[in-house]
């Protein structure tokens, strides 16, 4: 049987979802051959000195100590059967923002329960615990910020971005995949339909496993050329919340790898906890801060009241 073309590939994974995990890998081995090594790659970098955002849900009861463990990625001891935007099941990656309100929204409760017409919400309120990650050596990621969405602040670099991704696109397949992918990321989700971030995740790993030959002109980054390869420590990626909002926010998402909290090269340096409230139907109040603490200097450490005082 004659090998797939990257057109057919395509249209193929326009109207097919993996049903098992069987199946999924199956279309892995396929994808990484036929379709995922004929993809150019942008390179952007996050310079050192930059602060990113994570948050998370807090579980716990006690809210006066903070570790750096509950808000740096998942733990591989937690069972976590779904496909997520960038990780397969059971993969741990840390996932964050460049903006702080973005961070919030991409994991408050409330928004995403508020994307059913018919929700009925089963809280009030809810805790967030935010940290801020001070970037300790340059990264360099993978720019798949193709869709058609831009902050007023990013329009005329998301434009030139997407004119050298043309630049590099020898055939239209190259689009229309980066066209279609984009449409993946952007589709807000829910555990019960997982399985339609196959292709992200599939896509996000091929990224992560490869060891690219760095082109000239890719993201504008003459200082990586030299290199004859280099890995992707992350992936820039179109925020799913946040998109249509008033006031409408600003910043990006970004998957970045688990070691390198590991290796320092990612510090937490602030934390807080913030409270987001529910008012009526329309209404809430996302950063209600109530605990924070702004010299992190060990991996556990105690929170301090914080009204007024806020997490910048």
């Amino acid at each position: 049987m004659d090998t797939p073309t990257p057109y057919e590939i395509l249209e193929i994974i326009k109207t097919r979802i993996p049903h098992s995990q069987e199946n999924y890998e199956a279309f892995k081995a396929a994808l990484y051959q036929d379709l995922f090594k004929k993809i150019p790659v942008i390179v952007n970098k996050i310079p050192k000195g930059h602060y990113l955002f994570r948050t998370v849900p807090v579980s716990r009861m006690d809210i006066s100590v903070g570790r750096q463990k509950y808000i740096s990625y998942r733990p591989e001891s937690i069972d976590y059967p779904f496909f997520n935007r960038c990780s397969e099941p059971q993969q741990s990656h840390f996932y964050c923002s460049t903006d702080r309100m973005l961070s919030i929204v991409e994991c408050s409760y409330f928004i995403s329960a508020g994307e059913d017409p018919d929700v009925k919400f089963t809280k009030e309120s809810e805790m967030l615990e935010v940290g801020v990650w001070e970037v300790t050596r340059d990264l360099y990621v993978a720019d798949l910020r193709f869709g058609t969405f831009a902050h007023a602040d990013s329009e005329d670099h998301l434009t030139e971005l997407k004119a050298r991704y043309g630049q590099f696109a020898k055939e239209q397949y190259v689009v229309d995949f980066f066209d279609f992918i984009n449409l993946s990321f952007e589709t807000p989700i829910n555990k019960a339909n997982h399985l339609k971030y196959w292709l992200t995740a599939c896509y996000s790993n091929f990224l992560f496993d490869d060891q690219f030959t760095p082109q000239p002109g890719w993201g504008n980054l003459t200082e990586i050329e030299s290199k004859k390869m280099m890995p992707i420590d992350g992936i820039f990626y179109h925020s799913v919340k946040g998109l249509q909002t008033d006031p409408p926010l600003s910043g990006y998402n970004m998957v970045l790898r688990s070691e390198l909290v590991e290796q320092e090269d990612l510090k937490l340096i602030k934390a807080a906890i913030f409270q987001t409230k529910q008012f009526d139907d329309k209404t809430f109040v996302l950063d209600d801060q109530v605990k924070h603490n702004t010299n992190i200097t060990a991996r556990s450490w105690n929170y301090t009241d914080a009204k007024e005082v806020p997490l910048k």
